[in-house]
């Protein structure tokens, strides 16, 4: 699919995208729970039933007073455990998300009716140009700083601070201008990579700034929010035993994981819908 060129960037308007959110939510919340149930909330669920030292994971740490190096050093051996241990179930629970992702904003994709069912068909079939986008993207960073950096460090150590940070900010910008990725392979039915990524940065233009405290305010509200209800629910957990306060744990950071991919995947909708100039949410009408 190829997108119209040259076309005038629109203002994104930071109230209307969270009106738009909030609309989408009110009018699909069962059919988005379903999907988000399904491929967020139930794949880590059963991670914690099945691994729970992976969801209840608290390294091992030294005394205090303990010297910071060796701290250090036994903290990158226990992550390091860990990383051992869990990156089979990691690499499984974030491609169910991927598929769930491009299920739920598929649901919203312009000018078409799509049911449930053509959505999750889209969710299966666009995670594939998802994943390449983003090996894509991490492939050129790594080219384009990766290498860069490294000279600067070896030459000059200085140098290679000053430029980590010049990389830091580099990485969040193109961050944002890539955020539409997802929304234009859902929702614009792209399927090469290199278009999705392109037209990403196309409907980004002069808003990126605005998008990015958007999303900012709205992911720490979200994280805020989920801290707050872990350390409650954790208070309680812990009244009735070790067993069940690392279940109830892993359960609840598993339904606050669903939530905060919820809205912000309903915000990275209403984003793509108002910078496309579609604006009025809409009701899905069927489940296939």
């Amino acid at each position: 699919m190829r997108h119209q060129q040259g076309m005038t960037a629109m203002k994104f308007d930071m109230g209307r995208a969270w009106d738009d959110t909030t609309g989408l939510l009110r009018k699909n919340f069962g059919l988005v729970a379903s999907i988000i149930g399904l491929f967020y909330f139930l794949p880590q669920a059963i991670i914690t039933l099945l691994v729970p030292e992976i969801a209840n994971f608290q390294p091992d740490m030294p005394p205090p007073g303990t010297d910071p190096a060796i701290v250090l050093e036994a903290m990158q051996a226990a992550y390091m455990e860990l990383f051992s241990l869990a990156w089979p179930y990691w690499l499984a629970l974030t491609l169910f998300q991927y598929i769930g992702s491009i299920s739920v904003l598929a649901l919203f994709a312009k000018g078409q009716n799509p049911t449930v069912g053509q959505a999750l068909a889209t969710g299966f079939k666009g995670t594939p140009s998802y994943i390449a986008a983003q090996l894509i993207y991490v492939f050129a960073a790594s080219v384009g700083l990766g290498i860069p950096l490294g000279l600067a460090f070896a030459l000059l150590p200085l140098l290679g601070v000053l430029l980590a940070f010049v990389a830091i900010a580099l990485i969040f910008y193109v961050g944002v201008k890539l955020m539409l990725v997802p929304t234009v392979i859902a929702m614009d039915g792209e399927r090469n990579p290199i278009e999705a990524l392109k037209h990403s940065w196309q409907l980004t233009k002069g808003n990126s700034l605005r998008i990015f405290f958007f999303m900012l305010v709205l992911i720490g509200v979200l994280t805020l929010i989920s801290i707050v209800a872990s350390m409650i629910f954790g208070v309680i957990f812990a009244l009735f035993g070790g067993t069940v306060a690392a279940f109830g744990n892993g359960i609840v950071a598993a339904i606050a994981a669903a939530i905060t991919g919820s809205v912000v995947l309903l915000a990275l909708a209403a984003i793509h819908r108002q910078l496309s100039g579609v604006t009025v949410p809409r009701e899905i009408d069927a489940f296939e």
